[in-house]
């Protein structure tokens, strides 16, 4: 009987807190490519020998949070990146071919999943976890009569912290969200930085700064050392 009661009182209880909770966000910033690409030989600029220069894309984050202590929160995310341009007309080398004038695109999807948990929840938020990031891009050139491309995937394990600030008797608040990693010659870190202004029913909006760098050393004959960042926008739901 006793077992009854108490396992009553834990269901009740459960079912007055928020048992589930979180957050979604959809996306859409502006993103600069700087850095290097290499395919097989020589290294080559992405801004002025491939020509890519500022495209816009979405992003999608959701955060699910639910109040038992020991198990983690979850995040889940996904991001764009896509370029295109034509390049400057010098020579240079990609895979197994040398081109003047070409076409040139980049595609990259990257998927984000995360378990983490909640050291502060008031009006200064701190959470800290770990991170998956799995990335699926492609590299592609071609002039019309030689077409060279490369594909690479690679999933990394990442360490994870946010920290939101809110501001007392306000709408507002300040974020900082990031993951980092660096081993056996990759490095790679993400950094989201901005301003949030609440409405009613959780619903918000939000500008900032995002930043994405990528070492990959060698991954399918691919390497890259390059940058991507500019300025955000997203829709927030905070229910």
């Amino acid at each position: 009987m006793k077992k009854i009661i108490t396992l009553t009182a834990l269901l009740s209880s459960l079912s007055m807190a928020d048992f589930i909770g979180g957050e979604i966000n959809v996306g859409y910033y502006t993103h600069n490519p700087s850095g290097t690409a290499t395919y097989k030989r020589d290294s080559v600029t992405m801004d002025d020998t491939l020509g890519w220069s500022s495209q816009n894309d979405i992003f999608l984050k959701a955060y699910l949070e639910h109040p038992l202590p020991l198990l983690p929160n979850i995040k889940l995310g996904y991001t764009d990146f896509s370029h295109t341009g034509t390049t400057d007309g010098s020579p240079f080398a990609w895979g197994d071919s040398v081109f003047t004038t070409a076409q040139s695109s980049f595609d990259m999807r990257m998927y984000d999943i995360t378990l983490y948990y909640e050291l502060l929840d008031n009006w200064l938020n701190a959470d800290v976890g770990l991170n998956v990031k799995y990335l699926d891009g492609s590299i592609s050139v071609t002039d019309g009569v030689k077409d060279e491309s490369t594909d690479f995937t690679l999933p990394i394990p990442m360490l994870y912290a946010k920290a939101r600030l809110d501001i007392p008797t306000t709408d507002v608040s300040f974020q900082v969200e990031g993951n980092y990693v660096t081993y056996d010659g990759h490095t790679l870190y993400d950094l989201e930085a901005g301003a949030r202004y609440t409405f009613m029913l959780g619903l918000g909006i939000e500008a900032g700064y995002k930043t994405l760098h990528l070492t990959i050393d060698d991954i399918d004959d691919t390497s890259l050392d390059a940058d991507f960042s500019g300025v955000y926008g997203k829709i927030v739901w905070d229910f």
